[in-house]
């Protein structure tokens, strides 16, 4: 590999984790609505990795995914978390609408705390 590869694959590599972060904000300040202490989780060493991206969240443990296209849904099993907490993940692709994911039996706990009944 010439080092003008290396630099252009170090170039993009930059620009994808520029991307995630800056996506990672937009995420957490349109959540301060809900949550008012809502912010990144910056993980500047291994120890501190606790699969989720944002703190101050009650109990949904959210991954933040932006890449070119919308990542698979399996990556929801990335989010860490213990007893009453919800993984959630929450991807968009380039120029596409956020999804969110989350298993169906957290959807229905969710929807029913806030009074739509089936």
């Amino acid at each position: 590999m010439q080092e003008s590869e290396s630099i252009e694959r170090s170039r993009r590599g930059r620009s994808a984790r520029v991307k995630g972060h800056s996506f990672e904000r937009q995420i957490a300040e349109k959540l301060r609505k809900l949550f008012p202490d809502c912010k990144r989780h910056l993980e500047m060493q291994y120890q501190e990795a606790k699969g989720y991206d944002l703190d101050n969240t009650g109990n949904l443990k959210i991954q933040i995914k932006a890449h070119k296209d919308y990542v698979p849904i399996s990556k929801i099993n990335e989010v860490h978390y213990s007893g009453n907490d919800i993984p959630v993940l929450i991807t968009k692709g380039d120029h596409k609408e956020p999804m969110v994911v989350l298993s169906f039996k957290d959807f229905l706990s969710i929807i029913s705390d806030v009074g739509v009944v089936f």
